[in-house]
């Protein structure tokens, strides 16, 4: 079997996929919102001509929680606070949020807890995907850990208006596959896996999550320490596919 990455983007999950429209570009990224977190949006114009950008941000169920429109002067910034924005009843809201724009932008996605920045990654060109179902599989993979020290949470991020279909493999440190399991998301929505539920806790209970799925999504890995605290965000968006 040949294997052969294809590079989506790198910016807490960032996705950049050329629209239908010639020039239309769009991101699409993680965000928690969640009562105590934070996701700060920060879009910066790349061209010295004034540029207009829309955001959308949905919930795990795909529903549409808030949108922003901006105009930036050319080479100019501004930050957009989701928790401000969002529209959604208590407890926890995140998911899936896009920026729409027809100018070129580098985007940026700060997460915080409390006062704690936790995590940000950039993004200073999109990448593009000529078509959102190119391939009949797009494969995503990350580490996980559900040891006595540490343990995670896996996010998965429908990108598109089309429903995801697929399966997660999850393998210990031995390379025995110890779950598997498929999955559905409607569009724009998202699941969220503890492993401290699903998996047995061990010392070699780390390795390699595989996801299969039939059209783009984001992974959005969430590790904490043995107290359940957050250490880490980490938005997988690359994939790789597997041809004959």
């Amino acid at each position: 079997m040949k294997r052969r990455v294809a590079w989506i983007a790198a910016m807490l999950g960032v996705l950049a996929i050329a629209s239908q429209a010639a020039t239309a570009r769009t991101y699409a990224f993680y965000y928690d919102a969640t009562e105590g977190h934070g996701t700060a949006v920060v879009l910066t114009n790349l061209h010295t001509e004034e540029t207009s950008a829309e955001l959308f941000a949905y919930d795990s169920s795909g529903n549409e929680v808030a949108t922003a429109s901006v105009v930036l002067a050319g080479f100019a910034s501004e930050a957009i606070f989701l928790e401000e924005l969002v529209d959604a009843p208590s407890g926890r809201t995140w998911g899936l949020a896009r920026v729409e724009t027809d100018g070129r932008i580098a985007l940026a996605a700060w997460i915080h807890v409390g006062q704690q920045w936790l995590a940000i990654e950039n993004v200073s060109a999109p990448s593009v995907v000529p078509g959102e179902a190119e391939y009949s599989a797009y494969w995503f993979t990350a580490n996980h850990a559900n040891t006595a020290n540490r343990t995670m949470g896996l996010s998965l991020i429908n990108l598109s208006d089309e429903r995801a279909i697929g399966e997660i493999y999850i393998y210990d440190a031995a390379g025995n596959r110890v779950s598997a399991r498929p999955f559905e998301l409607d569009p724009r929505s998202a699941a969220f896996i503890l492993f401290s539920e699903e998996l047995e806790a061990g010392e070699n209970m780390w390795g390699l999550i595989d996801v299969r799925s039939d059209r783009p999504i984001l992974l959005t890995c969430e590790y904490m320490d043995a107290s359940g605290g957050l250490i880490d965000v980490d938005v997988v968006s690359m994939f790789y596919v597997v041809e004959p």
